[in-house]
C-alpha cells in the first residue's frame, strides 16, 4: 500500500512539473506568421514563388492591421481600467467619509477577505481552459 501511494504521488508530481515547465507560445513577427501562412498555403495549394510571394504580402499587410488594432485596444482598455480604478477609489472615499472609524475598519477587513476571494477564483480559472460561448448556426 505505502509503495503504491509513493508511486501514485511520484506520478502526480511528475506531471505537475513537466506541465509547469511548457513553453509559452510564441506569436511570432508579423513577417514570419506571414512566411508561415504563406509557406502552408504554397504546400496545399501547389503555388508557384510569384504567387507565394503575393499572398505572403497580403498575409503580411493583414498581420500588422490585426497587430495595430490589438495594441489600439489594449490601449483602450488599459485607459478603461484606470478610469474605472480612479472611479472606484472616489466611490470609497465617499463611503468612507459617512462611516464611523470602528465601521471603517470593518468595510476595510471586509474588502481585504473578498480581494483574498477573487484571488483565489482567479487561481482556480488559471487552470482550466478558455470556453468560447456557444453561438447559433443557422
Amino acid at each position: 500500500m505505502r509503495k503504491l501511494l509513493y508511486t501514485v504521488a511520484f506520478v502526480a508530481l511528475g506531471f505537475a512539473t513537466s506541465y509547469a515547465q511548457r513553453p509559452t507560445k510564441s506569436r511570432g513577427t508579423a513577417e514570419e506568421r506571414a512566411e508561415k501562412a504563406a509557406t502552408a498555403m504554397q504546400q496545399k495549394l501547389s503555388l508557384n514563388d510569384e504567387q507565394k510571394s503575393k499572398i505572403k504580402q497580403i498575409e503580411l499587410d493583414r498581420f500588422k492591421e490585426h497587430d495595430a488594432l490589438r495594441q489600439k485596444d489594449e490601449a483602450a482598455m488599459k485607459a478603461k481600467f484606470e478610469e474605472r480604478k480612479a472611479d472606484m477609489k472616489a466611490h470609497q472615499a465617499k463611503i468612507d467619509a459617512v462611516l464611523t472609524p470602528e465601521q471603517k475598519t470593518k468595510l476595510a477587513a471586509s474588502r481585504e477577505e473578498m480581494k483574498g476571494k477573487m484571488k483565489e477564483r482567479l487561481k482556480e480559472r488559471k487552470g482550466r481552459p478558455h470556453k468560447a460561448p456557444k453561438t447559433e448556426s443557422n
